[in-house]
């Protein structure tokens, strides 16, 4: 039996709303019709400090759900890669293992430095960038089993976008 969704939590949904433009969210249903993989990507015209995206290490607390690791990865995507965090985080026996990356212009991002550091190279440029955030998520299983079909996924995803709209998504 799959997991429950979770219920968002108004006061944060309107936080949300308020960062972010636009907002995709997806979950894809395997064969079985159990539930496969959870996609969010959320876009945001204005990356400086006071709008930029929320980490998923910082929201999902907020949620409810305790971090029970973090660490910085590179995603294989296809012959690409790309740097990513990788969460392992628990609400109750729930297991959601979550992979993502922040997009500041047109450059990926995984760690606060890097964001800070593309935030500065366009604002000496007189830009104020935009940014999205590409979560994929599961539930359950094992880890490395989860991240190397976060992988595979999304190298499907990325391949299925045109490529001259990738570089907004992946900097690809």
């Amino acid at each position: 039996m799959a997991a429950p969704l979770t219920v968002v939590n108004p006061q944060q949904q309107a936080t949300l709303d308020a960062i972010y433009a636009e907002t995709l969210s997806r979950v894809y249903v395997n064969a079985d019709g159990s539930r496969g993989m959870m996609l969010s990507i959320a876009y945001g015209r204005d990356q400086s400090d006071s709008k930029a995206v929320h980490y998923p290490e910082v929201c999902y607390p907020a949620q409810g759900f305790q971090i029970l690791s973090l660490r910085r990865d590179q995603a294989s995507i296809g012959r690409r890669s790309i740097p990513v965090k990788r969460l392992v985080a628990s609400n109750g026996p729930r297991i959601e293992y979550i992979t993502y990356w922040v997009m500041v212009g047109d450059q990926p991002t995984a760690t606060g430095l890097q964001h800070k550091t593309a935030q500065i190279g366009y604002g000496v440029r007189g830009v104020i960038p935009d940014g999205m955030l590409v979560r994929v998520s599961s539930i359950g299983g094992q880890e490395e089993d989860a991240y190397r079909a976060h992988d595979a996924f999304l190298t499907q995803l990325l391949d299925a976008i045109p490529a001259p709209v990738r570089p907004r998504v992946a900097g690809l």
